[in-house]
């Protein structure tokens, strides 16, 4: 039985953030919000790219090195990952946890060993697990990419169930629905998280594929489709 149900949001975590939980036809992974959000209605991954220099010497075989990075909560890089640019790059290390931010500089612990010495001030990215600053697409941000679908709404720095795969149900873009023409079948995410034919997605030079729909929609539009972002 769930500590927290897929319905229930939660003020502290009872779960690791990204875990994954399969109920039927549908997937769901743990989430903490950084933004409110709205039921139906995709979240973005609301990170944005960590870049900073190694400080002092890391070791291969060794789990533990020191970046530039004035501004980090304890555990905030956990399960997310570190690319190091050695010659060969070190690429995507599992983070196991990471201290908070100390005198500039923060501590990563990995979950891997480093594969080759790291030198001072060897240039590392840094990313957080994708859902842990689950934002709302509300504002129409066009350089985020949806993670889940919250089957409830969720008030910021709340943890939750995000919905990744399986049959749900979102809200159109234009129209009442999608699907009423023949052939109408795949839906894309609008830049405020809702779902539309490509043809209905502003900016669709390459919009973000949000799955197809499922009922027989032949008497009608509809909002029921199948949710493909992370089985």
């Amino acid at each position: 039985m769930l500590r927290q149900g897929i319905r229930e949001t939660s003020t502290t975590p009872k779960y690791d953030i990204g875990q994954r939980y399969p109920e039927g036809d549908r997937v769901f992974r743990y989430c903490r919000a950084a933004t409110a959000l709205t039921e139906k209605r995709g979240a973005a991954m609301g990170d944005t790219l960590h870049e900073q220099n190694s400080v002092g010497e890391a070791y291969a075989g060794g789990q533990d090195i020191t970046i530039a990075l004035a501004a980090a909560d304890r555990d905030q890089f956990k399960n997310g990952y570190i690319n190091v640019w050695t010659d060969p790059v070190q690429v995507c290390l599992k983070v196991k946890g990471n201290e908070a931010a100390s005198g500039g500089n923060t501590v990563i612990h990995l979950a891997e060993p480093l594969l080759y010495n790291v030198p001072n001030a060897t240039f590392t990215d840094l990313h957080e697990n994708k859902y842990r600053s689950v934002s709302s697409q509300g504002g129409g941000d066009p350089h985020r990419s949806v993670v889940c679908i919250p089957l409830v709404p969720v008030v910021a720095a709340e943890y939750f169930w995000g919905q990744t795969w399986g049959d749900v149900v979102g809200i159109a873009h234009a129209g009442g629905g999608i699907g009423a023409n023949p052939n109408e079948r795949s839906v894309y995410f609008a830049n405020d998280g809702s779902i539309g034919l490509q043809s209905d997605v502003v900016g669709t030079v390459d919009c973000q594929q949000a799955g197809f729909m499922l009922p027989d929609t032949s008497a009608g539009d509809d909002i029921f489709y199948m949710l493909q972002l992370a089985p």
